[in-house]
């Protein structure tokens, strides 16, 4: 039962999202992506997923307006120490297993996001 209803809830939030997706900004956009590929990666629970997704969003939307304020290495410095802080907090949000796997395939994640973006 409480697979079920951890599915559902699961396909509720991703379906939203998805059918919200043609009104996004490329942050919302690149913070879907990013709660998606975690969701399936780490097997989140139905209350990390919404953690995480609010997290994301956060932190893609400080990105933007980092990147429209800042140019060149400031920008850089910037927007790695904002991925930072979104990494730290993630120890709030996952487990010591969930957190390793992440450490370890974040490196998938970026590619992802380069090839997605790439194509818009």
């Amino acid at each position: 039962m409480k697979i079920v209803q951890r599915s559902l809830i699961l396909l509720f939030v991703l379906f939203s999202v998805s059918v919200s997706a043609k009104k996004m900004s490329e942050a919302e956009k690149r913070a879907d992506v990013i709660t998606k590929w975690m969701t399936q990666k780490l097997e989140l629970s139905a209350n990390q997923v919404l953690k995480i997704q609010v997290l994301n969003l956060e932190c893609e939307q400080e990105i933007d307006r980092l990147t429209n304020e800042k140019a060149g290495f400031s920008c850089m410095q910037a927007v790695r120490d904002s991925l930072l802080q979104k990494e730290l907090s993630f120890k709030e949000i996952l487990t010591d297993t969930q957190l390793a796997s992440y450490k370890k395939s974040k490196c998938e994640l970026k590619e992802k996001l380069k090839k997605m973006f790439k194509r818009l």
